[in-house]
């Protein structure tokens, strides 16, 4: 079974994206960037949240709409050529590659990824795999300590949705135990009108959690949860609960 890799964000203002991450307690890491093998003289800055379990990517992504939501979820692979037989009954777009490099400390080194995309319907986010090195080989330990204790990118909760035709299929090589499925009236009450989805992050610590979140955010504490709506520009909340 595939683990939850990471979960892109991209935004048209990356800095804007990178403070709201903050305010939410995590720790951001400097500016990176990605270029391609496939797609010569093509560059994306990002910054990365990354966990001991999974992590998020920031992205510039100019045009991109706003508020910024979740860009997917990607699966972690050791076997892209293996991975991809196992989801050999769905679609797939070409596989492509990226390396993340950093501009301001080039003896960091850098990470190689390779992946592809589903295009069959499995949840409302679109789905993809990856195979690269986690903990990642050009990420600083330090970079794993977060005020609010976070520990795991542990998965989406949904409103008003349900699994995609797919899902029940593509559960039999990806882990999507995260994903979770709401009824709107009950998202709502914990996150605000409006709002359809919220990350769901494992933390050490609810209460270090709640002292480290901004004061401008609003939080619903239930059920051995923090619910937090979304600092701008993000449009999706944060689910912290204990792991």
């Amino acid at each position: 079974m595939l683990p939850l890799d990471h979960i892109p964000f991209p935004g048209p203002d990356l800095a804007a994206t990178a403070v709201a991450f903050a305010a939410l307690g995590f720790n951001v890491s400097p500016r990176c960037a990605y270029t391609s093998p496939d797609e010569p003289g093509a560059r994306w800055d990002n910054h990365c949240v990354f966990l001991d379990k999974g992590w998020f990517d920031l992205l510039q992504a100019h045009g991109a709409p706003q508020p910024v939501r979740p860009g997917g979820a990607l699966f972690l692979t050791g076997d892209l050529d293996a991975a991809s037989a196992r989801l050999s009954s769905m679609r797939q777009l070409p596989p492509y590659r990226l390396i993340r490099g950093w501009d301001d400390a080039p003896g960091r080194g850098q990470e190689d990824f390779a992946m592809f995309a589903v295009r069959e319907r499995i949840s409302p986010l679109g789905l993809a795999v990856i195979q690269h090195h986690y903990p990642c080989l050009d990420a600083s330990p330090a970079w794993f300590v977060h005020p609010n204790s976070a520990k795991e990118v542990a998965g989406v909760a949904f409103a008003g949705a349900e699994p995609g035709p797919f899902a029940q299929a593509a559960a039999e090589a990806l882990d999507l135990s995260g994903f979770e499925y709401w009824e709107q009236a009950e998202f709502s009450d914990a996150f605000g009108e409006g709002v359809d989805c919220a990350v769901r992050v494992g933390v050490s610590s609810l209460a270090a959690a709640r002292a480290s979140l901004s004061p401008s955010l609003a939080v619903v504490e239930s059920k051995g949860r923090l619910h937090v709506t979304p600092p701008s520009p993000l449009g999706c909340g944060f689910l912290f609960f204990e792991s």
